[in-house]
């Protein structure tokens, strides 16, 4: 059963790599801004997805439908379809308000210009009184759980938020990891036990995200080196790209649900 892991591991790691995706370009995004943590929540959320949808491959949803009382697992079965639509759409909806987010921002990546030596000489009379005030305000935060941490938590779990929902956008990504739990178990790679299935699922989110935080510490290493001009218009680009792949997503999902 171990060899779940290994597999769902390398599996995770391996189909993230192709720059396809609304999740890519929002890594990017979040990347480029030296925003590292929520970068690599992103992928983590984006990982968490595939886990998900290798469970419904092994017949996990259907265990835990089966858990609910007799009115909601009626109301889910009758329904399905319908919840699926659902999620598909505010996916999409996301992937494009995400896009023009991007857009309005963009000026936010623009480098500050370096201040002259009398403004240097007049910051640094209160560069003593700024760092006691900071590890004041650290302090508190940490005392009390202040505003600062909330916002912060807030901030991580938004961005986990944003990988699910940018693979929730995506119609046929369920339908590529059936694919692959289907071709694995003909090809007697994995077996049919529910046990293995957790330990691909897991091995797929691990792999995932692994790839998908390396990717964000290239992104962190090459950031610096690029002109502030080329990085305005990479966010202008990503934006228009995520607009039109969650415009395309939408006719994807119209054509299939009506």
């Amino acid at each position: 059963m171990i060899i779940g892991f290994v597999v769902g591991f390398a599996i995770g790691f391996i189909f993230s790599m192709p720059p396809l995706g609304p999740t890519y370009f929002a890594i990017i995004e979040r990347g480029l801004k030296k925003q590292f943590n929520n970068a690599v929540a992103i992928g983590v959320g984006a990982g968490f997805m595939d886990m998900i949808y290798i469970l419904i491959a092994y017949g996990g949803v259907a265990a835990i439908v089966s858990l609910l009382p007799d009115s909601l697992n009626k109301t889910f079965t009758e329904n399905e379809q319908m919840f699926k639509m659902i999620l598909a759409i505010a996916g999409c909806i996301l992937v494009i308000l995400y896009g023009i987010k991007i857009m309005k921002t963009k000026g936010a990546l623009i480098k500050e210009k370096p201040i002259n030596f009398d403004e240097e000489k007049f910051k640094q009379k209160y560069v003593k009184v700024e760092e006691v005030l900071k590890k004041t305000e650290v302090g508190l935060d940490k005392l009390l759980h202040t505003k600062a941490l909330e916002e912060k938590h807030s901030e991580l779990f938004g961005s986990f938020m944003t990988g699910v929902g940018m693979c929730l956008s995506s119609v046929t990504l369920p339908a590529s990891w059936f694919a692959a739990v289907g071709y694995l178990k003909s090809a007697g790679i994995i077996d049919s036990n529910f046990l293995t299935g957790i330990l691909l699922a897991i091995g797929v989110l691990i792999g995932t995200s692994f790839w998908f935080y390396l990717m964000t510490k290239l992104i962190f290493k090459y950031t610096d080196k690029l002109n502030p001009n080329v990085l305005n218009k990479l966010n202008f680009s990503t934006g228009i790209f995520l607009i039109v792949l969650g415009l395309g997503f939408l006719i994807k999902v119209y054509t299939m649900y009506f």
